[in-house]
């Protein structure tokens, strides 16, 4: 039960970036509260996903340029 709170929150948190990334703050930001309010490690654990995402393309984009 406690995987499935975790994964409907990590799966939420995931579509809130999606709809900001689009342009629909509002609505990404009523479902990141959303996800908070289900389970807020998911929330975290979401956002370093996307921090070791931006550091290992910046990494990729910098060996390119070398």
């Amino acid at each position: 039960m406690a995987e499935d709170k975790h994964d409907k929150a990590h799966d939420l948190a995931e579509e809130a970036l999606d709809d900001m990334v689009s342009g629909d703050r509002k609505k990404g930001e009523k479902k990141l509260d959303e996800a908070r309010g289900i389970d807020p490690k998911a929330v975290d654990e979401l956002g370093r996903e996307v921090e070791e995402d931006r550091k290992s393309a910046k990494k990729h984009r910098d060996d390119k340029q070398k």
